[in-house]
């Protein structure tokens, strides 16, 4: 059995559940894990937030916070002129998968952990080049050509797409794979036992 991890760096819910899932790999690290990139709306992209887009993202982040105790920078979202703009934090992601494929669920994490709890701006191409060259030991020039290259857009759309096309509509979402089957571990956020317990599960019902 391997676990799909499908989520995006942006997303307040998968920042809540990344303990979580740290938790899981702790308990369980035989399981292999793979991410998957998810998107966002994309007219949140078209133009900077408002009054009532920020209001309806800290409701979100508070709750967040209230249940899971992780850290968040309220002052992210009174930024002037801020886009809530997914695709360069992914993009960034996607990078590092292709050239360390290893540290590509690591890297998601620093991302998430800079915006939300260091209030980073992940919309910024230099801040993402600069944890990737400067915390990862990626080459710069490397990062650069594959951040700016058409095929990386593409490949980011494709993906958006394919997990759009499997069924996924929320974040995060953690399928089983195996067997040629696919079972739902919890979509949404879930508590770190109870995080175990479904993969136990999953895993003896794909073995069944």
């Amino acid at each position: 059995m391997e676990l799909l991890y499908v989520a995006n760096p942006m997303c307040s819910w998968c920042w809540g559940f990344q303990p979580a899932l740290r938790h899981l790999q702790e308990t369980l690290p035989d399981i292999p894990l793979t991410l998957a990139l998810g998107g966002f709306d994309p007219r949140r992209a078209e133009r900077p937030m408002d009054d009532a887009q920020r209001a309806r993202v800290r409701g979100h982040w508070e709750r967040v916070h209230v249940l899971t105790g992780q850290p968040f920078a309220w002052e992210v979202l009174e930024r002037e002129g801020f886009v809530y703009d997914t695709r360069p934090a992914s993009k960034a992601v996607l990078v590092m998968r292709t050239l360390w494929p290893a540290l590509a669920l690591t890297f998601f994490h620093r991302i998430q952990e800079r915006f939300y709890a260091l209030g980073g701006d992940p919309t910024d191409p230099a801040v993402l080049r600069a944890c990737a060259v400067g915390e990862f030991g990626v080459d710069g020039a490397d990062f650069d050509r594959l951040f700016h290259d058409p095929a990386t857009d593409a490949a980011l759309a494709r993906e958006w797409a394919d997990v759009a096309a499997i069924g996924v509509s929320g974040y995060p979402t953690l399928l089983a794979l195996g067997a040629g089957r696919a079972v739902p571990v919890t979509v949404g956020w879930c508590a770190p036992d109870g995080l175990v317990r479904r993969v136990e599960a999953a895993r003896a019902r794909l073995a069944a």
